[in-house]
């Protein structure tokens, strides 16, 4: 009989062979390698037999569906398609199991125990999620041949059976089918819950309108740390006579800098859709609406509209950079938000930015090493309100020693075009009205969620006007319809939207995850870094919580002091009496990396004495964190 072995939707190279013409396979051998985007994956048969044919040598592009090969394949009976006759010993199969692989947890039966058909025989733990394996044919357990802690994968035998006779395997026509998803939208969250459901054995289709990684990967936080990496290395080249390292003729090459950041976006690009495709996720471009509670209208990319219902759904549309209705805005080419800030044809001489949240402060932090005059102008009295107040304070004069200028409480009136660029009309805290000129002016005053064009009013989906409404497990209000990421108004965070896409997988696979904000840190990538997780001062007093705080400076950190990054502080919030960490916030190079830690911590609910009896290696940046548990208990040792 013969059978097919076909490449996946989207185009792959195929690296090499395992097997040649005239070798028989079993059913899981491994076939050849292939490149999937920027992912090799392993291609195995899903038959017994021999190869007949290879139609692909090795380096050869493989256009996406096309046929790699063609097995000779044995006729097989599978159990159920005939009668389980008394006396048959017939195998328990592992079919869907949660993930790639998954642990034995409880065996509810022991060798020589009757069984009934749709009995529970064993549980499997694949991640968070538990899955009960049932027998579908009664008799007696024979054997065991997956003890409890062991690691099986689809596929796998669990026990033999001695059939009694009763009941049967169904047979594939009579198979329950796979619960079908669709997901609107493939950001961050998007794509994580696509390969999430599939993992866990959904038939997914994931609706994006234009590239998979959505803001993240294509216009926000990966393309913008990709521009501060050039600053950084930039920064570092003119700065190494410390060091020792003397260069001569640094220069600043801005198409390489553009280059460079498109590069990493399509890298990631494209790994993000060949593990789609690995997965078995379906790709649809296009955008889609609510038809009906469970139903989607898809008015595809290509052209054509198509309407399709599914068993459960997942809401990721988003966000896009919100534009204030300040007069002279649209109409000025020279007014760019935070997507054209990332692809400017030449770097700018001067920028005027609006809004001193965490997207105007990375931009800025970025332009000004390159070299632009950059002035922020902020409405409120302090920028990046949702930060440590006193770690912001330092953080501002940081800024301003490296030329950015502040004006606070300044409302921008207008903005007019002029032969430079662009003048920002203001109003400033004294009533004074105040022109900046400048060559480009950017506007980052936040972001609004992506759900106007949804017609969730269609579905019954319950909204506050600005974003969908979902409590902790992410669903919304109608049953099966589950909603995560920006469109929900929380943390508005790539990092949390991936979290809230795995929680909504896994609870549309019958799950019970919840999603804890509590531990979500927050970054800013700016320079120096600064992160956190938890509360900070304000919150506390706020709350009348009785608390405690130890700081401690990176210039005490001899990591920092090797770096030449010794600017910024760490700082640890604990409850008196039980010593619970509530806060860390951390200002400094590798900010963003050592704020995991204090997650994991918070998560744990650890105390500051747990911080403390950690050993932390020497010399990282890391190693301050013990020594902020220990400023809070009084004892630092390496700073007084």
């Amino acid at each position: 009989m013969e059978q097919i072995v076909k490449a996946a939707k989207l185009d792959t190279t195929l690296l090499n062979w395992k097997v040649k013409e005239g070798d028989k396979v079993r059913k899981g051998d491994w076939l050849c390698t292939v490149l999937l985007g920027n992912m090799k994956r392993e291609v195995s048969s899903k038959f017994n037999g021999t190869i007949q044919k290879i139609n692909f040598h090795e380096n050869d592009a493989v256009p996406g569906g096309s046929t790699i090969c063609v097995i000779d394949a044995e006729e097989e009976k599978p159990v159920g398609a005939v009668t389980v006759n008394p006396g048959d010993i017939v195998p328990i199969i592992l079919a869907k199991i949660g993930g790639s692989s998954a642990t034995v947890k409880k065996w509810y039966k022991a060798v020589g125990d009757d069984i009934r058909p749709g009995e529970p025989i064993v549980s499997l733990s694949a991640g968070k999620l538990n899955t009960e394996v049932t027998s579908p044919f009664g008799g007696i357990l024979k054997e065991i041949c997956t003890p409890e802690g062991s690691t099986v994968k689809p596929g796998d035998t669990a026990g033999n059976i001695t059939a009694d006779g009763t009941g049967s395997a169904a047979s594939e026509e009579n198979k329950e089918p796979a619960v079908k998803i669709a997901v609107i939208g493939g950001g961050p969250g998007g794509y994580v819950a696509a390969i999430r459901a599939a993992q866990l054995g959904a038939e997914v289709t994931l609706i994006e309108e234009q590239r998979v990684g959505g803001t993240c990967l294509n216009r926000g936080c990966i393309p913008t740390k990709a521009l501060l990496h050039s600053a950084e290395v930039y920064l570092t080249a003119k700065n190494g006579a410390n060091a020792g390292v003397n260069v001569s003729g640094i220069s600043l090459d801005w198409d390489k800098v553009m280059k460079n950041r498109q590069a990493v976006s399509d890298q990631l690009v494209g790994g993000v859709e060949g593990l789609l495709a690995a997965n078995g996720a379906e790709l649809i471009r296009g955008r889609a609406e609510f038809a009906g509670e469970k139903t989607l209208k898809i008015r595809k990319t290509d052209g054509g509209e198509i309407e399709q219902s599914f068993d459960r759904i997942i809401i990721a549309t988003g966000s896009s950079p919100a534009v204030p209705p300040i007069p002279g805005l649209k109409d000025n080419p020279n007014c760019i938000d935070s997507t054209g800030a990332l692809a400017l044809p030449k770097l700018p001489a001067s920028m005027v930015i609006i809004g001193g949240g965490v997207i105007g402060i990375e931009l800025a932090c970025a332009y000004a090493a390159f070299g632009t005059k950059v002035t922020i102008v902020e409405m409120m009295d302090r920028i990046m309100p949702v930060m440590d107040y006193e770690l912001t304070l330092i953080s501002q004069k940081i800024m301003e020693e490296k030329g950015i200028e502040f004006f606070l409480e300044t409302q921008v009136l207008e903005f007019r075009e002029n032969a430079a660029g662009v003048d920002v009309v203001t109003k400033l805290k004294s009533g004074e009205e105040k022109i900046f000129t400048a060559e480009k002016a950017l506007v980052a005053v936040g972001r609004r969620s992506n759900i106007g064009t949804l017609n969730a009013e269609k579905a019954g989906i319950e909204t506050d006007g600005r974003h969908i409404i979902v409590n902790d497990k992410m669903e919304t209000n109608v049953k099966g319809v589950y909603a995560i990421g920006d469109c929900v108004g929380k943390i508005m965070l790539a990092h949390t939207a991936s979290t809230m896409g795995e929680i909504a997988a896994e609870n549309a696979m019958g799950g019970n995850e919840k999603y804890d904000e509590r531990v979500c840190p927050s970054c800013v990538y700016m320079l120096p870094e600064f992160a956190y997780v938890g509360i900070n001062e304000e919150q506390a007093k706020a709350e009348g919580i009785s608390y405690k705080v130890g700081k401690f400076p990176l210039k005490a950190n001899g990591k920092s002091l090797i770096m030449e990054e010794t600017d910024g502080w760490m700082k640890i919030i604990a409850e008196k009496g039980s010593n619970q960490i509530l806060g860390v916030h951390i200002l400094g190079a590798r900010a963003t990396d050592v704020i995991a830690e204090a997650a994991m911590a918070m998560s744990m609910k650890a105390t500051v004495d747990d911080m403390i009896h950690t050993i932390h290696a020497h010399p990282t940046v890391a190693e301050a964190m013990k020594e902020t548990a220990m400023a809070v208990e009084g004892r630092a040792i390496h700073f007084k």
